[in-house]
């Protein structure tokens, strides 16, 4: 392990060569810690230690006391602290009970009202977060209603009023949302967890504003909390199939969002195509948070701080966090979108079951090796990008074709990129297949072409469908009676599942059956009989007799 670390730490030194963003990465944490002790104990040495610049709190809503702010005095000292500190305090606002808000647009009125009355009570806070999770069961419910959409059009209508009730008392402020999960199942019948995947709860969003016909934004700043698929073992930059999405898939997230709202009044993600030496230097229309990364560690030789329960992960050890810390800051430093990090917590939660285990401190107090890991890091990149994580793309420019969309045309279970061979006379079904990286409608099509080189072409069979995210759907044109001798053509149209104005076309190359060449066989006709060059046996007619002239 103490190899690893100063490996780590090595790496962290490196001199800076360039920042991703006009401004320096931010980094903090999102803890609520704060409310509950003195200013200047360990939480505030270690913060401003490391060289965390924010702090992120709660605010939860209890629709039985709409107008009651939990811990008010709490939160305004920590507020307070936090100003002494040169920490930007930010407040994450969201119901205390997931069944709170739901459709009810009175209750999604008494919510935005509070979120108002928050930024009221605290005009030292600039950063709020309206929402957590709402594209997830525990956080927000009902996801779906008659097996539809539910949550992202109710979550879309509330953010929207909140938004509004919030401006118009503290014009200053900036607002995030929606504080998505990475991960969700897309299942409303689900038995435990019927969520939503962030690909899709973005674009049920872009409906839902869409539909309303809104001309203002809804949210200032795009919130997302970035844990890997693994939750505790893998690392940060782990790609999520899709539609899931996290810090090693922001170029989704990217797409996703100007999907859903390009074109309308909500801003969406700056896109800056060049390559890494041409970086980023405009101010972000839509800047991006990762908010609430944390993986949890072994407690070896520190059990007693803990409660005791049994442990319901698989934790990680002190020298793979800090390794993964490290690297999730550089994605974020590395990334012209990405403002800021925020781990969770600082200091280890007590309860092994019920808890967080993923601070920089255990719950003793004392440091994990992802304290020093992070100390390093923040002192020599000073917000700076120190060269990028492999396979992590640091540009992003939106597209308009179809997301990984590559032919099979060879048929299922070949290579992508693959071109039909000849078939035998007699076929009467011809194979094909395709690839895409994103759920896409397909409409397949057989045709009979004139010649090597295509040609007038005749529709013979149409397939339709969906196909989804890294399979290979079979695709077979079948007909009653063997398909005849010549020249055919497969030709695929895909559109986008989550935004239909994006397409990709797919043609292959010209393919035979039976031989082409034969007019017979291609053509269908008999053969012409030749003219006799001989008189035919048998009786012939009489010469007629000619008169002669008197």
């Amino acid at each position: 392990m103490k190899n690893l670390l100063a490996a780590l730490l090595a790496v962290a030194a490196l001199t800076a060569v360039g920042s991703a963003s006009a401004d320096p990465m931010r980094y903090g944490a999102a803890d609520d810690w704060p409310k509950f002790h003195p200013c200047g104990d360990i939480w505030w040495t270690s913060a401003t230690d490391i060289g965390y610049q924010d702090l992120r709190m709660t605010v939860q809503w209890d629709a039985t006391a709409p107008t009651v702010i939990p811990y008010q005095d709490h939160i305004q000292a920590a507020v307070d602290c936090a100003k002494l500190n040169n920490i930007r305090p930010i407040l994450s606002i969201y119901p205390a009970k997931p069944s709170a808000v739901g459709s009810n647009p009175a209750v999604q009125a008494q919510f935005a009202s509070f979120v108002s009355l928050v930024g009221q009570a605290f005009p030292g806070v600039n950063d709020f977060i309206v929402g957590n999770e709402p594209n997830v069961n525990r956080f927000w419910q009902p996801q779906y209603a008659g097996g539809q959409d539910a949550a992202a059009t109710d979550y879309e209508h509330t953010l929207a009023q909140s938004y509004d009730a919030l401006k118009s008392v503290r014009p200053d402020s900036i607002v995030w949302g929606p504080a998505i999960s990475s991960r969700g199942n897309d299942n409303a019948n689900a038995s435990s967890n019927p969520s939503h995947s962030p690909v899709w709860f973005i674009k049920y969003m872009g409906d839902a504003y869409k539909a309303s016909g809104r001309t203002k934004p809804i949210f200032d700043e795009f919130n997302m909390h970035p844990y890997p698929p693994a939750q505790d073992t893998d690392r940060f930059s782990k790609k999520f199939p899709w539609p899931q999405a996290g810090a090693a898939n922001l170029d989704r997230i990217k797409q996703a969002i100007w999907d859903a709202f390009s074109g309308t009044g909500q801003p969406t993600v700056t896109e800056q195509a060049g390559g890494s030496s041409a970086l980023f230097e405009a101010p972000q229309r839509l800047p991006l948070n990762l908010d609430e990364a944390g993986e949890q560690t072994v407690l070896s030789g520190h059990e007693a701080a803990y409660d005791g329960t049994a442990e319901n992960v698989a934790p990680i050890s002190e020298a793979q966090q800090a390794a993964s810390h490290v690297e999730l800051a550089e994605i974020g430093a590395c990334d012209p979108a990405v403002k800021s990090v925020l781990w969770f917590p600082l200091i280890d939660e007590t309860g092994i079951s019920s808890g967080f285990q993923s601070g920089n401190l255990f719950a003793d107090q004392v440091k994990k090796q992802s304290y020093a890991a992070m100390k390093a890091k923040i002192a020599s990149a000073q917000g700076s990008c120190q060269g990028g994580v492999p396979g992590i793309a640091r540009t992003w420019s939106h597209t308009t074709q179809v997301i990984g969309a590559q032919a099979i045309f060879g048929g299922p279970g070949t290579e992508p990129g693959s071109q039909p061979d000849r078939r035998p006379l007699g076929t009467t079904g011809v194979w094909t297949s395709l690839t895409v990286g994103e759920d896409a409608l397909y409409t397949a099509t057989l045709s009979k072409v004139g010649g090597p080189a295509g040609g007038a072409a005749k529709t013979l069979a149409t397939l339709s469908g969906t196909a989804k995210a890294s399979y290979k759907p079979g695709l077979n044109f079948k007909v009653p009676k063997p398909f005849a001798a010549g020249y055919y053509q497969f030709s695929v149209v895909l559109k986008a599942a989550t935004n239909p104005s994006r397409t990709t076309s797919l043609i292959s190359k010209t393919f035979t059956i039976g031989n082409p060449d034969s007019a017979t066989a291609a053509k269908g006709k008999p053969a012409v009989k030749p003219r006799p060059t001989t008189k035919p046996k048998g009786k012939s007619k009489p010469t007629p007799k000619v008169k002669k002239r008197q």
